[in-house]
């Protein structure tokens, strides 16, 4: 039987070689690689089947633009994204499209090795279902905000002002603390006068971002 080619692009090496070492018992021949970089020395040596891949890969090209590059000369390559990220409007550099034949999954919500080896399987049949696609999932941390929230609340989370806030979105202060008003009413967050309010959104959105926390 055929040996399925898979490259896993992320930065952890621990993680990395626990995947390599969970792919490789379930019958398929892994490779790995640390950043994009490294990955595109490796792509162009190896025939692959599909790539698992990190969205964050620390300095140099994110996960997208990598998939991007490498599905520009191999079509059929299937696609995993694993992150830490709820959904693309985390990464950093806006809403970001996946493909449709991709698997997107977070890490926090992999129980066992199965998950992964059928979205692994699914994105090389052509055809991945929903429940590989976590970035669909309502329930997500910050699911239930528009993009127009989320980047309010990423600056909030910033330390901007409400005054650099509306400068930076082109509104009027008044526009500003209306939307922080809604976000924080989504969230069950209540709003006061002592700005516990702003600190508890700030946390929420970093912690969906996996921006870690002062002191951690």
């Amino acid at each position: 039987m055929y040996a399925r080619h898979v490259l896993i692009v992320e930065d952890e090496a621990l993680l990395r070689d626990l995947l390599s070492q969970m792919l490789t018992a379930s019958g398929f021949t892994t490779h790995s690689a640390a950043n994009a970089l490294e990955a595109r020395k490796v792509f162009d040596q190896g025939d692959f089947d599909a790539v698992i891949v990190d969205i964050n890969l620390g300095p140099g090209l994110d996960g997208f633009d990598l998939v991007e590059a490498l599905r520009r000369e191999s079509h059929e390559l299937g696609v995993v994204f694993l992150t830490n990220l709820p959904d693309t409007r985390f990464s950093g550099t806006g809403d970001r499209p996946v493909f449709r034949d991709a698997a997107y999954l977070r890490k926090s919500q992999l129980v066992g090795t199965t998950e992964l080896v059928d979205a692994l399987e699914e994105v090389l049949s052509g055809h991945v279902s929903s429940d590989h696609r976590h970035d669909r999932n309502p329930t997500r941390p910050l699911g239930n905000l528009s993009r127009m929230q989320l980047e309010v609340l990423k600056l909030l989370a910033q330390g901007k002002s409400n005054q650099q806030i509306a400068e930076a979105r082109g509104r009027s202060v008044g526009a500003v603390e209306s939307m922080l008003g809604r976000i924080f009413a989504t969230l069950k967050i209540e709003a006061g006068a002592d700005g516990n309010a702003r600190v508890e959104a700030a946390r929420l959105y970093m912690e969906a971002a996996g921006i870690p926390l002062a002191g951690q």
